[in-house]
């Protein structure tokens, strides 16, 4: 019988991926120890990542659920039908486990409401047991490079423009405040537990070794995974690629991802650069967040973070000749349509006074558009139809 859940909730960026899967991997070790850790599937697709279950079970409208969307899951039947399998997997799941631990991970369960997450706690101790005791696990992270692995991850896989997710950063001022408070309500101040990202990814076991160690000290031992990177970072010319394909506007957001998923996968192998902000974006970053994620460090007495630069900056060779030798190889093999985004992009980016680029930069930009004996008509096409 369960007595006691612990609740993962990331934030997200802050290693849960890498967490997930490896747990995901060690089942049936975890179970040797009693710990459960659920298996989900759609179909044929398994599911490590209790985000999308649990979101999709307690969110107000799951028919917007970026993940059911992808799915082509928006209907009202389709969603009665994906949780009704959701519960019915977890709950044979629950009743066949003979051990006393479970856990539950999903970054995106940190941004249910206070009334979702009540629905979420009254469902675990009815299948549970009413006295079963819920552990709530947050990660915080460093808020510049927090905020530039989040940029890169909207611009990827929600279509989200990098403008737009600059222009939302006040949005994200009382992020750890709002949601500590959410937490202590429903579950209690006492059953929260803090841990930084640049702490976990250190532990002898990595990240999931120092999530175990919340649970038991005996425990964290238990996997020795290899150490691994999961959602491995997109380089700065495909972010900004993808950005520039975002910023062309579609009123069908599955189309739009369907595109995203397109591009990246003639990109994929492209060489380039870290991403990093945009000149000034760093501090703009640190003045807004750092105040909350400290505060947060405060109350849980860990070490406070301290300013760093993370903008791009001269000696970053962005658009460098590999890149472009690579693109170029590859250009004709790109649906057209692509490739006249490709093109409109550098043409902008030529002529741009903000972009930090070079005279012979800007050049070899220009030698690119200019090496197809059609882009100047390809550019004016392109431009007449996006206006």
């Amino acid at each position: 019988m369960i007595k006691e859940i612990f609740l993962h909730i990331g934030i997200h960026k802050t290693a849960t991926t890498t967490i997930q899967r490896t747990l995901y991997s060690e089942h049936s070790i975890l179970a040797k120890e009693g710990i459960l850790y659920p298996k989900f599937n759609i179909g044929e697709d398994l599911i490590d990542n209790h985000s999308i279950p649990f979101y999709s079970l307690f969110c107000n409208n799951p028919k917007e659920y970026h993940i059911n969307i992808r799915k082509g899951i928006t209907t009202d039947e389709s969603i009665k039908k994906l949780h009704k399998d959701y519960c019915n997997q977890f709950e044979t799941q629950i009743a066949n486990f003979l051990g006393e631990t479970l856990i539950i991970s999903g970054e995106d369960i940190s941004l249910l409401s206070k009334i979702e997450l009540i629905n979420l706690q009254t469902y675990l101790t009815e299948i549970t047991q009413p006295n079963v005791y819920i552990r709530v696990i947050i990660m915080c992270r460093h808020p510049v490079s927090w905020f530039r692995s989040v940029l890169q991850s909207r611009v990827k896989t929600r279509g989200i423009t990098i403008k737009k997710q600059t222009d939302n950063l006040l949005l994200q001022s009382h992020m750890y405040r709002n949601l500590i408070q959410t937490i202590s309500e429903v579950f209690g101040q006492d059953s929260i537990s803090v841990l930084r990202y640049e702490d976990i990814i250190l532990h002898t076991y990595g990240p999931t070794g120092a999530f175990l160690e919340i649970i038991s000290k005996n425990n964290s031992g238990i996997i020795k995974p290899e150490i691994r990177i999961e959602n491995k970072s997109s380089n700065y010319e495909t972010i900004h690629l993808i950005d520039a394909l975002n910023t062309y506007k579609t009123t069908h957001y599955k189309l739009k991802l369907q595109r995203i998923t397109e591009l990246n996968q003639h990109l994929t192998n492209m060489p380039g650069q870290k991403l990093m902000l945009p000149k000034g974006l760093s501090k703009k970053v640190w003045g807004c967040l750092s105040e909350d994620v400290n505060w947060l460090c405060n109350k849980y007495s860990l070490q406070q973070y301290q300013f760093i630069n993370e903008d791009l900056n001269p000696a970053i060779d962005i658009w460098s000749k590999k890149t472009l030798n690579y693109l170029k190889n590859i250009f004709l093999t790109i649906p057209s349509k692509y490739q006249k985004m490709i093109l409109w992009e550098f043409f902008k980016k030529i002529f741009a006074t903000k972009e930090f680029l070079s005279t012979t930069k800007r050049f070899s930009l220009l030698r690119f558009v200019l090496s197809s004996s059609k882009s100047l008509l390809i550019l004016f096409n392109f431009h007449r139809n996006t206006n």
